[in-house]
């Protein structure tokens, strides 16, 4: 006697396919691909600082005062912009505040000054201002400087540095005596704003 299997069309078709999706399961577990995993921690954001500062101080400063200045004499003074912070700031300078004074009415002045509450000092001084060896204001009379006036410069000072604000003045040989003894004073006030945003 002779065993026969009789399988129809389906059930070789049926076999084939499960074959087939047994081998591919199989072959999906053996297959292997190169790979590295590295990780990042303590990712953090933190803001720059500016730290404006007027001789190396947070303070405020006089870093002018002359007196007994007579015709021909001429002089400079400098304070230094320093930035405490770690981003570059681009300094500005305003000034705050203007005055002329009158001291009192000396020699050929007594009696020929119109202008008892009035100095006429600043109708002869001269002034110059630089930041960092650069002009910011040319030599101009005293008189000119106005509250409010605002000079920004066109370099910044970097995190950590400092450049010199310096003010020159002189006074004419063909000084009137009308400016004996008057006075002249001038306040600044100093920014220090984050370079692209000045």
């Amino acid at each position: 006697m002779t065993d026969q299997i009789r399988l129809s069309r389906r059930q070789v078709l049926g076999a084939a396919v499960a074959v087939g999706l047994g081998g591919t399961a199989a072959g999906a577990g053996t297959m292997a691909a190169f790979s590295d995993t590295e990780s990042s921690s303590d990712n953090a954001v933190q803001a720059g600082t500016l730290d404006l500062t007027l001789d190396g101080e947070n303070q405020t400063v006089t870093f002018l005062n002359q007196t007994d200045v007579t015709p021909g004499e001429q002089g400079s003074a400098t304070v230094s912009l320093g930035n405490a912070g770690t981003i570059p700031g681009v300094p500005e300078i305003e000034v705050a505040g203007v005055s002329s004074t009158e001291n009192g009415f000396y020699g050929k002045e007594n009696g020929q000054d119109g202008s008892p509450n009035d100095g006429e000092l600043d109708e002869y001084l001269e002034i110059r201002a630089s930041l960092d060896g650069t002009e910011i204001v040319g030599w101009t009379g005293a008189d000119l400087l106005a509250e409010g006036q605002t000079y920004t410069a066109s370099s910044t000072i970097q995190g950590g540095d400092s450049i010199p604000f310096t003010v020159e003045w002189r006074l004419p040989n063909d000084t009137s005596n009308m400016a004996q003894s008057d006075g002249f004073s001038f306040d600044l006030t100093f920014r220090l704003i984050q370079e692209g945003h000045a």
